[in-house]
């Protein structure tokens, strides 16, 4: 019951925010259409966390199951970010209990690898997982087990496991393979770069545009703190490598280097 007064709390707020204008100008960021109630990201975020602290008597696990029916749903392209948004207001909570509790670890990336699997459709709900509710998880795992002064290497484990998403069937969750690990490459030692170069070398064949772009970000950001390793990969690589994926990737790299890449 507790369920269903969330759910409705939710669509009805969603409804009330619509704006065909900007349902309309939405549609300008796609090349496929997308059913929009034109509901801004900012405000979705905004009828998340109110409807969360709103239903304090639901367990965090309770608000994901909410967060999983809108996923599911997707009248409306608002539909998954809610669900992105109801996530990230518990993937505190989530992450404090896996710290505690060994063998959570995974259960909230495998929620998350489900939507982005079965339920994600454009590069906007894809990023939105990696960027929000994935990013705010790991993070705060992250940290709370240095914290709690547990091991680095179960630590880093946990991001190795989303590089092993590129080998998924789901185009989303390959691109995410990439994405999600954006905010951590270079930035903590439990952040391995060989797994994502592996990763990469992976998917240099895929022929989703997006994948391709996730790759050429994650290299670019990369190679600002291993610029050795990361240059050294393009050398080997940069000839079956698609030309927008290279021009990513060696975006910050000095002119000269760039230069000899694209020659």
């Amino acid at each position: 019951m507790n369920h269903a007064r969330m759910i409705e709390q939710l669509d009805n707020a969603l409804i009330a925010a619509a704006s065909a204008p900007a349902a309309q100008s939405l549609q300008r960021f796609f090349t496929e259409p997308v059913a929009a109630l034109g509901v801004s990201n900012a405000q979705v975020r905004r009828i998340a966390a109110a409807a969360v602290a709103a239903h304090p008597q639901l367990a965090p696990k309770d608000h994901l199951a909410v967060a999983n029916h809108f996923a599911q749903s997707q009248r409306y392209h608002e539909h998954f970010m809610l669900a992105s948004s109801v996530a990230s207001s518990v993937a505190s909570s989530l992450a404090a209990t896996a710290a505690r509790r060994t063998g959570e670890e995974t259960c909230f990336l495998a929620w998350m690898k489900t939507w982005l699997e079965r339920d994600a459709r454009n590069w906007a709900q894809c990023d939105d997982v990696c960027i929000k509710p994935l990013y705010l998880y790991l993070y705060l795992y992250l940290y709370l087990y240095l914290y709690l002064y547990l091991y680095l290497q179960r630590r880093s484990q946990l991001l190795d496991q989303i590089a092993t998403w590129g080998s998924s069937e789901g185009s989303w969750c390959r691109r995410a393979s990439c994405v999600a690990l954006v905010k951590f490459v270079g930035r903590t030692p439990a952040c391995d770069l060989a797994p994502i170069l592996a990763n990469c070398e992976r998917l240099l064949g895929d022929s989703d545009p997006y994948v391709q772009k996730g790759i050429g970000w994650i290299l670019k950001v990369a190679g600002q703190y291993e610029p050795q390793r990361v240059q050294a990969f393009l050398q080997r690589h940069a000839v079956r490598m698609e030309r927008s994926t290279l021009r990513y990737a060696i975006e910050k790299l000095a002119p000269a280097t760039r230069r000899q890449f694209l020659a």
